[in-house]
């Protein structure tokens, strides 16, 4: 009888092992939104796109009405550069790639970075 309760205790203790792994691999989404006069709005991990969005863009329109998604990442990060007259956004593996990417999409030398944001995983 002892060794069936030890193994019983084994299998449910593997069991809630797999389920921790299964839970701590969920993904982490991100985005963040754009407006008129420079606003802008992030969020990260949230446990969808829509949500990550949603959040963003509620952030965002505190200071504009036009607000717009520009980039969202998944168990990443994303950026937004800015000049006078142009926007790029992108995303990657580490907030320097994403930085770059955006950079690299505004297509102008005096773009600067205005926000990123990385997810926790």
């Amino acid at each position: 009888m002892n060794k069936l309760l030890r193994r019983v205790g084994i299998v449910f203790l593997l069991v809630q092992g797999l389920e921790a792994g299964v839970a701590l691999a969920e993904d982490n989404y991100g985005a963040i939104a754009t407006g008129s006069d420079k606003a802008w709005g992030y969020a990260y991990d949230y446990s969808t796109r829509a949500q990550a969005e949603a959040a963003a863009l509620q952030q965002c329109q505190k200071n504009a009405q036009d607000c717009e998604v520009r980039v969202w990442f998944q168990n990443a990060c994303g950026a937004v550069a800015e000049s006078d007259a142009r926007i790029g956004w992108g995303w990657g593996e580490s907030r320097e790639i994403a930085e770059r990417n955006a950079i690299s999409g505004c297509q102008d030398n005096s773009c600067k970075i205005i926000t990123w944001a990385c997810t926790s995983r």
